[in-house]
């Protein structure tokens, strides 16, 4: 919600690691609107989004956006991008399936934007949670999006799942897709033993943290996730 949140977790890793950290600003069609959502203390006013991401050499600074009219969506990706100003790296879909054919548009406006595309619960529905499935599908966006993320919790810290995690990275995997690979779902600095025995076999994987990381008031709690961020990276830094 602010740039000292971002740079107060950041101070929690060195600044020579490998790792990226992502800067995650939520955003919504309603928000681009002026219409207050039943989230205010984790959806920032439009005209605050740009000052929030850091010029920082460890922040991916992506925007998190949500809409229900996806037949505009370019449009508002053109727009929104305008709002996050010069330090906006990109943006986390979390949208079930957006158009590939908008996406790619937009990646042409837009080459040095990276896109997460968010694998979230109503997403999971629509191929039937079939590991088969979802790894067909997901193949249709190889080489638009940078990233792919396993979220059934959209942000409600949801208890992790690393047996279905597992078996769904795995079918990702032998898909050879040219995109990174990120699992989330309640993650904590207390609930980091149940990614660990993936972060073994896929070194190279991305986690992402929301829910779990507020106090009861729904605040980002800065000392929470700093931990969590300290011991993800040792996390990665030991596996084997």
């Amino acid at each position: 919600m602010s740039l000292n949140d971002a740079m107060q977790v950041l101070g929690a890793i060195p600044i020579n690691t490998d790792r990226l950290v992502m800067i995650g600003v939520l955003a919504s069609l309603k928000t681009m609107r002026g219409i207050q959502n039943k989230w205010p203390n984790r959806y920032p006013t439009m005209d605050r989004i740009a000052g929030i991401f850091p010029d920082y050499p460890l922040a991916l600074n992506l925007i998190h956006y949500n809409t229900k009219e996806k037949d505009t969506l370019g449009d508002q990706l053109i727009a929104m991008t305008e709002f996050g100003g010069a330090n906006m790296h990109g943006f986390q879909l979390n949208i079930a399936w957006p158009s590939l054919d908008v996406l790619a548009e937009y990646r042409k406006a837009y080459p040095t934007k990276q896109i997460v595309l968010q694998i979230g619960g109503h997403a999971f529905e629509m191929v039937n949670h079939s590991q088969e499935q979802l790894a067909a599908k997901v193949a249709e966006y190889d080489g638009v999006v940078e990233y792919v993320l396993l979220d059934p919790s959209g942000g409600y810290g949801k208890p992790f799942d690393q047996d279905r995690a597992r078996d769904y990275l795995m079918a990702l995997k032998a898909q050879n897709l040219g995109m990174g690979l990120g699992v989330a779902g309640g993650l904590s600095p207390t609930t980091l033993d149940l990614v660990r025995p993936l972060a073994n076999k896929f070194p190279d994987l991305s986690i992402d943290a929301e829910g779990r990381l507020r106090t009861p008031e729904d605040h980002l709690d800065l000392a929470v996730s700093s931990e969590y961020l300290f011991k993800a990276l040792a996390m990665f830094n030991g596996a084997q």
